[in-house]
């Protein structure tokens, strides 16, 4: 054919033709990603940039305040090339920060700061293993995530040279309108946790707050058990700080005092100035992804001239996370080099996702497929028109293609034009490699390569170099392990250790995915499988079968085990069932020695372990007298996934949001005689 002249994809690259002139490029800026974005904005300083909750930030406010902190760097003494350890959510400082670090040449390492478990000195130590192991000298992080990661280790970060710690609240950039519409959102979402007082909550979500007496909103308070525990913890926050070893600065204290002052502008290229991390791991802790100005501003401009961008004055829902560089490059940066106004949103349940719709109005949604999918059934979506979505976009994880078709035809009813649009790619790519709109968006595809950027198909059983395939004549189809080659990459390497593998394949550096794909002749590709059984939980973190299994089996009680995923219906989405045998069979008549030895292996095998995460605690446990075997006497994999739920499970239930891990409830619910057939 025309466009496979050796067969070879990476090659060829048939995906070519989908492409106009100018996508391509050759030369990139170079400068700092800051200086970059500064430049894509020229003429766009009066529109908005950001807006949290009731306050507006200015293209111009916004790149001031991002000066400001390069000077609060600059003058606390912090050298280009050291590493700032961040523990911040969507707020605004989060963004000013990253931005003056990257101006003054710091690298902003962020990392998921929500609390890992209900213990807080578990949780800490968690923390410190990674500070033991990435090295940082400084610390920024939410007041409250200080309390939960930071104050149980003070003593030990000073013997690794940390003695610095700058705290922000979610607080410092809302006025009173914006606590009150914040307090708004608190009421509106503890209504779905709390149906006994739904009728109540709904007309408190609704009154015009603004109107009411500050001493009648002191009641308004009290009915929040939120904002009761945030008034506990801000009693607990100032004890901390003035009994810490550390030098403890406010962020808003030291605006004030350097606020004159002046800082010294980094423009190499090629410097780290960013560190992110992904969701799930093949170690037992998150992996470092390191990445330079000039990889940072290559993925910007291939998202670009691919238009995979938005309109000026779209207003875009910022609720990725920064420690994942989907979050930071495809959800934060993104919108700013289009001249958007992003509404950074600090906190959420699934449940809410519908809610910030209802309330913001946006024009384009980046998420993934489990929050997008959660919005056919939102209660606050009936008979609510979307005319307003332009734009819907998902990540991180594949929709099946039905799911998809009923997605579409509901956001039609909806009144929305729009169609759901996809991007596939992994924190080593810095997110988004691939994407689908337009002719290349087939149903269940991850589209195309974006135009600077290469796709091979390579062998997936030779492990020690890079084998690529070939169309065979007559086939329409090729299928291996997928390998990307990109300026966008991550360097992979973080204090001269490899992190991330790179090869070479015909002179060009790549990354193996270990993600199973096949394309067909017009180069467009599917995703099939991980080659490692690896999923995507339905909040985006990467579970690793294989580190949870061999934690479990460390349990002396424990014969055999095998983790796999399910569809779990409340979350929309994919969730951990852990299929287990127990050594001592006789349990398995014994309801009261099952939820025992679940609680044994959930608190003393994962909980206490510094380096794995409470998202790695199975959602059910299924006991077994032996597990399925295939004809090859291996794990049957596929028959575990295909069993059915019927209530006869034990549960273990996290209370947890984007931000906060709270208790944990393990329980045996009574065998019913309607059975739940897995997804």
């Amino acid at each position: 054919m025309e466009n496979m002249k050796t067969g070879y994809p990476h090659i060829d690259k048939p995906w070519m033709k989908f492409y106009g002139e100018g996508a391509v490029y050759s030369d990139l800026p170079q400068t700092n990603l800051t200086e970059y974005l500064k430049m894509r904005n020229e003429g766009r300083m009066g529109l908005v940039a950001e807006t949290y909750y009731g306050r507006k930030f200015t293209y111009a406010d916004l790149f001031e305040k991002s000066d400001e902190a390069a000077t609060i760097f600059y003058q606390l003494g912090i050298k280009p090339g050291e590493s700032i350890l961040n523990l911040v959510p969507n707020i605004p400082e989060a963004g000013h920060l990253l931005n003056g670090a990257t101006e003054v040449g710091i690298i902003s390492n962020f990392i998921d700061p929500r609390p890992d478990t209900p213990d807080l000195v578990a949780n800490a130590r968690k923390v410190l293993e990674l500070i033991k192991y990435e090295k940082p000298k400084y610390i920024i992080a939410l007041d409250m995530a200080y309390l939960a990661a930071i104050r149980p280790i003070e003593k030990e970060l000073k013997e690794y040279g940390v003695d610095t710690v700058i705290l922000v609240s979610a607080s410092d950039s809302m006025n009173l309108a914006g606590k009150i519409d914040y307090l708004k959102d608190v009421i509106a979402y503890n209504r779905l946790k709390n149906l006994r007082n739904a009728r109540e909550l709904e007309r408190m979500a609704q009154a015009d707050l603004e109107q009411i007496e500050i001493k009648k909103l002191k009641w308004y308070e009290a009915l929040s058990e939120k904002t009761q525990s945030m008034k506990k913890s801000n009693s607990m926050l100032e004890a901390a700080i003035k009994a810490s070893p550390l030098k403890i600065y406010r962020y808003s204290d030291l605006v004030k005092e350097c606020r004159y002052s002046t800082y010294q502008r980094v423009l190499d290229p090629y410097a780290v100035t960013y560190v992110g991390h992904t969701s799930g791991t093949s170690g037992l802790r998150p992996k470092p992804i390191p990445a330079t100005n000039i990889s940072g501003i290559s993925a910007l401009e291939q998202l670009r001239r691919a238009d995979v961008g938005y309109k000026e004055k779209d207003n875009v829902l910022h609720i990725l996370p920064y420690f994942a560089p989907f979050g930071k490059y495809d959800n934060y940066d993104n919108h700013l080099a289009f001249g958007a106004n992003v509404i950074s949103i600090p906190e959420f349940e699934i449940a809410e996702f519908g809610y910030l719709i209802k309330k913001f109005h946006p024009n384009a949604i980046v998420a993934t497929p489990a929050w997008i999918s959660s919005l056919v059934d939102c209660e606050y979506l009936q008979n609510i028109d979307l005319s307003c979505i332009t734009r819907i976009i998902y990540g991180g994880d594949a929709l099946a293609p039905q799911r998809e078709e009923v997605i579409n035809e509901w956001l039609r009813k909806h009144g929305s034009k729009a169609v759901l649009e996809k991007g596939y790619g992994m924190s080593e790519t810095l997110g988004c490699c691939s994407y689908a709109q337009k002719d290349y968006n087939a149903l269940g595809s991850i589209g195309i390569p974006l135009p600077n950027t290469t796709f091979a198909i390579v062998d997936p059983n030779v492990e020690d170099r890079l084998v690529p395939l070939k169309f065979e004549e007559g086939k329409d189809l090729l299928t291996g392990e997928l390998v990307v080659s990109s300026e966008a990459l991550t360097t992979g390497k973080l204090n001269g250790e490899v992190i991330v593998p790179h090869y070479t394949l015909d002179g060009k550096d790549c990354i193996r995915t270990r993600d199973i794909v096949h394309m067909n002749r017009d180069g467009i590709f599917f995703h099939e499988e991980r080659k490692d059984r690896s999923f995507v939980r339905f909040d985006g973190f990467k579970v690793k079968p294989y580190n949870i299994e061999s934690k479990i089996l460390e349990c002396p009680a424990v014969e055999d085990v095998c983790l796999v995923d399910y569809f779990d219906d409340r979350r929309r989405g994919n969730m951990p069932i852990c299929h287990i045998v127990p050594k001592d069979k006789s349990i398995l008549e014994d309801d009261n020695a099952c939820i025992n030895l679940v609680n044994d292996i959930v608190y003393n095998y994962i909980i206490a372990d510094p380096q794995m995460s409470s998202r790695q605690i199975p959602a059910k446990f299924k006991f077994h007298v032996s597990l399925p075997l295939t004809m090859s006497s291996k794990t049957n994999f596929n028959r575990l996934r295909a069993e059915e739920l019927n209530d006869g499970e034990i549960n273990v239930d996290v209370d947890e949001t984007n931000l906060n891990v709270g208790s944990i409830h393990i329980y045996k619910v009574k065998k019913s005689v309607k059975k739940k057939v897995l997804k």
